[in-house]
């Protein structure tokens, strides 16, 4: 164990050690590294391939807190969601990490939300969020527990019923737009599946003005307006193509004041784990809505440059439309070819030993046989960081990392907890789905006790 990691153990000398850190400029070296196309554990200079659970809490406070004794387990099966007696948990701690370890996991995906981590527009992270954020990271130092740092966000923000993008970064780039019914316009209208008027709960609401407007500019926008409620449980792809999304996403990926605001964000989410050697990824964006590719991808370089000029070996995502694992057709039909990869930036990503390519799902064996050749032909390692049993299992066979989304709900928000209060008596956002929670999910089969075994060999 480094001993930076032992002397963080002690939450109490952690403030201090960061301000050192910060001072000094020098952060310690990552757990987790790149070379060439491997993921290496710097302890043995070997490749390593890394698997466990998502930590993801999408709504208040943002971050499981480390208390308790028990593992997080929920209860969210189809018989309470009827009932709206579900449960679920707000911990992250010890016996959490001895669950993970047990399972012969070594990683968690964990949420930063970039709405709650920086729920106001200046040159700062949320103290309250920080403190969790450097209690979790401290537990993870101390257990080996290697961690990807997930802005993680669902069809944009909380304006167009989704999550994600702060409020503030909405209400400054596409206010006028903010409190009105959701609307698709061409090229997406043509597509039925991403097109929010064929979305289910749509009519709900319609074109009714009064109704969008309740609770408009609130950070709990999508978890408060009635709109939103009857639409985003399932997290419909019609919310991220929504007009108040794109343009959300435009002002994010396009050359601005709006990237500015974005690469910011990971710089100070860098500075505040730059003390946790066990921090080594940070995902940008969790399945960005977006198909310019060119704004895209240079976005995601001016961040990678931003969090490595405090964090030097760390390694930083880069990922396509919706973290797919393959280009979807439609969106090269959409695109026509025009709009691609810059080259400059395809040589930064293959000359670069701090990127990765994220991908989610997709169908076996093909997203495994994709991502090795995108592997291959640019230089970099890929990550499944989100993914079913399936995917996971698949990911694992061809020494690809992998996460399972997800570990457990952490939230109890919506009609399947009762309608809690928002935010006071919630905690989390499930009401964007996935409440789907298995604290051993994708776990390797038990093996069978030896008489069992040969019992079973005797009667084939």
């Amino acid at each position: 164990m480094p001993a930076v990691a032992k002397l963080l153990a002690c939450s109490s000398l952690a403030p201090l050690l960061l301000a050192l850190a910060g001072a000094s400029g020098a952060a310690p070296p990552r757990n987790v590294y790149i070379k060439d196309q491997q993921f290496m554990l710097r302890a043995t200079n070997a490749p390593i391939v890394m698997g466990g659970p998502n930590v993801v809490v999408k709504g208040p406070p943002y971050m499981p807190s480390v208390s308790g004794t028990t593992i997080c387990k929920d209860n969210t099966d189809g018989a309470c969601a009827q009932t709206g007696t579900c449960s679920s948990c707000s911990t992250f701690n010890q016996a959490d990490v001895d669950h993970i370890k047990k399972l012969g996991w070594n990683f968690i995906r964990l949420g930063v939300v970039w709405a709650g981590a920086q729920p106001t527009d200046e040159d700062a992270l949320d103290p309250a969020f920080v403190e969790r954020l450097h209690a979790v990271l401290n537990l993870t130092d101390i257990n080996g527990i290697h961690v990807m740092l997930d802005n993680h966000g669902d069809m944009v923000g909380s304006q167009g019923c989704g999550n994600g993008v702060p409020t503030w970064f909405q209400k400054k780039f596409v206010g006028d737009l903010i409190g009105k019914p959701l609307e698709t316009k061409l090229p997406y209208s043509l597509i039925p599946a991403i097109s929010v008027y064929k979305t289910g709960g749509y009519d709900h609401c319609g074109d009714n003005a009064t109704s969008w407007a309740a609770y408009a500019g609130d950070p709990n926008y999508n978890l408060l307006n009635e709109c939103c409620q009857a639409m985003n449980s399932g997290n419909p792809g019609g919310l991220g193509f929504t007009t108040i999304s794109q343009r959300t996403m435009d002002a994010v990926v396009n050359d601005g004041a709006g990237r500015a605001d974005f690469v910011r964000f990971w710089r100070l989410v860098a500075e505040a784990a730059a003390a946790h050697p066990s921090a080594f990824g940070f995902e940008l964006m969790n399945e960005p809505m977006t198909i310019h590719r060119k704004s895209m991808f240079d976005a995601w370089r001016a961040c990678a440059e931003e969090i490595t000029a405090v964090v030097p070996d760390a390694s930083v995502m880069i990922a396509d439309v919706g973290e797919g694992s393959v280009l979807p057709s439609w969106i090269t039909a959409l695109s026509g070819g025009a709009e691609d990869i810059s080259k400059d930036t395809i040589d930064w990503i293959k000359q670069s030993n701090n990127v990765f390519y994220a991908w989610h799902y997709g169908n076996e064996p093909t997203n495994v046989k994709n991502m090795q050749a995108i592997s291959e032909k640019w230089n970099v390692p890929s990550f499944a960081t989100e993914t079913g049993c399936d995917q996971f299992n698949a990911a694992a066979a061809a020494n690809i990392s992998h996460s399972y989304w997800h570990y457990s709900a952490y939230c109890n928000t919506g009609p399947d907890f009762g309608n809690r209060t928002v935010p006071d008596d919630t905690f989390g956002a499930c009401i964007l789905g996935w409440g789907s929670g298995d604290s051993s999910k994708c776990a390797p089969p038990t093996p069978a006790p030896p008489a069992a075994a040969a019992t079973a060999t005797a009667t084939m």
